[in-house]
C-alpha cells in the first residue's frame, strides 16, 4: 500500500521569482534610460565642438585677408563647410572687427634678419649703423593695430546650441597709424 502525502504549498519560490524578475526589469531600464542620456550628452557635445570649429573657421577666413581698411566689408553671413563634403554645414555671422588700441613695437624685439622686421627698423643699414633712436629698447618704426574679431554661429538642426568665439588679432602696421 501507497500512502500519498499532500504538502501544502505556499507559492514563496513564485513570489520571489516575480519580485526578482521586477528588479531585473527596473535594473536594464534604468541601464537604458542612462546609455541615452550619455548619447544626448556626447551628441550636444560634439555639436558643441563643430559649431565652434565653424565659428573658427569663418574667423580664420577673416584674419587671412587685410581686413584693416574696411573692417565692415568683412562682416557678414560666412558660409562654412565643417566636414568638407560640399555642402554648408553652418552659416556664421562675423560682427565688424573691432580695433581696441595700437601698441608700439619695441626694437629689441625685431629681428634684422626679417625682411619684415628690417622695414620697422628703417633699413638693416641703419640699424647696424648704431643710430640713436632706433636701436636699444625704444621703439621702432611699426606699431601693432590690436583687433577683436567676433564670430557667432547655431547649431542648423536643433538651434539649441548658440556659440561665440572672440579672437584677438595684431596686425603690424606704420607707427601713427590710426586703427
Amino acid at each position: 500500500m501507497m500512502i500519498r502525502m499532500h504538502h501544502k504549498q505556499s507559492g514563496s519560490v513564485l513570489m520571489i521569482s516575480l519580485v526578482m524578475l521586477v528588479m531585473l526589469t527596473l535594473f536594464v531600464l534604468t541601464v537604458i534610460n542612462t546609455t541615452n542620456i550619455n548619447s544626448r550628452i556626447a551628441r550636444n557635445m560634439q555639436t558643441e565642438a563643430e559649431a565652434q570649429a565653424a565659428a573658427q573657421q569663418a574667423i580664420e577666413q577673416v584674419i587671412s585677408v587685410d581686413f584693416t581698411p574696411a573692417p565692415a566689408s568683412v562682416a557678414g553671413n560666412l558660409a562654412v563647410d565643417v566636414n568638407n563634403d560640399g555642402t554648408t554645414d553652418y552659416t556664421v555671422a562675423v560682427a565688424v572687427p573691432t580695433c581696441t588700441g595700437s601698441v608700439p613695437i619695441k626694437t629689441v624685439d625685431l629681428d634684422i634678419a626679417k625682411p619684415s622686421d628690417a622695414a620697422c627698423l628703417g633699413s638693416g643699414a641703419v640699424a647696424a649703423a648704431g643710430i640713436v633712436g632706433l636701436g636699444g629698447s625704444g621703439n621702432s618704426l611699426c606699431s601693432n593695430s590690436r583687433w577683436d574679431v567676433r564670430a557667432s554661429t547655431t547649431d542648423p538642426v536643433s538651434g539649441a546650441t548658440n556659440v561665440t568665439i572672440h579672437q584677438g588679432v595684431a596686425v603690424r602696421v606704420a607707427i601713427g597709424t590710426a586703427c
